[in-house]
């Protein structure tokens, strides 16, 4: 699954265009109360948003699988890293996943991801850098609490999607899709594994992915 174009909301707008253009070093546009970045074959569109709501997300971008630690090393002379409390450090090694990650903040609150994804067996020889960002390989979906799994199983009716063959479903934490393209989804209050003091909240979003060839729209 890719997923191919992801609308945000956010209140620091001329924040978030320098980051993602300065220090994630991505082509980003700004104009019209938005900002677009484009991330590999994913597109990130943030657009600005005066309710009385202050909109955060997580989202993950795949990079190759050699270059983990390249990348953690130019990442963590741009920003502060998340220390992982399960982990004792800032690398997430998720054994079942076959696959490794560490996290850091945006100035809005989002919650990114880096990660490295051995079974794609993406393999490069050059040293690492932005244009090695792969797409967006992982979106946080939140859903009600108290309807948590009939809201899941109404997205598997509704879209061609099904469990990730590497995460059995857990009661709060669903991944639907595959290596290249994630919903992760959960319960709205869930604390967030890489944000201990961040709680889940739900925000309007619109997803455009790809899934066997055909063009879907998520929206909430």
């Amino acid at each position: 699954m890719l997923l191919k174009e992801i609308k945000l909301k956010t209140k620091y707008l001329l924040a978030l265009h320098h980051f993602y253009n300065q220090v994630l070093e991505l082509p980003t546009i700004y104009g019209n109360g938005s900002i677009t970045v484009v991330a590999g074959k994913s597109v990130l569109i943030f657009e600005e948003t005066d309710a009385g709501i202050n909109p955060f997300y997580h989202f993950a971008f795949n990079i190759p699988s050699n270059k983990f630690e390249e990348a953690f090393e130019w990442m963590k002379q741009k920003v502060e890293l998340l220390w992982l409390e399960d982990y004792e450090g800032y690398i997430a090694n998720f054994v079942n996943w076959h696959a490794k990650s560490f996290y850091f903040l945006d100035p809005a609150g989002n919650i990114l991801e880096l990660i490295s994804r051995f079974d794609l067996n993406d393999i490069i020889e050059e040293k690492f850098s932005s244009a090695h960002i792969r797409n967006v390989s992982e979106i946080g979906l939140v859903l009600s609490a108290e309807n948590f799994q009939k809201d899941v199983d109404r997205l598997l009716l509704q879209y061609p999607l099904t469990y990730f063959d590497k995460q059995p479903p857990l009661p709060q934490f669903k991944a639907l899709g595959d290596d290249k393209g994630l919903f992760i989804i959960v319960p709205e209050n869930r604390v967030w594994f890489s944000a201990k003091s961040t709680e889940s909240k739900k925000f309007p979003m619109e997803i455009s992915f790809i899934d066997r060839g055909k063009l879907y729209n998520l929206k909430q």
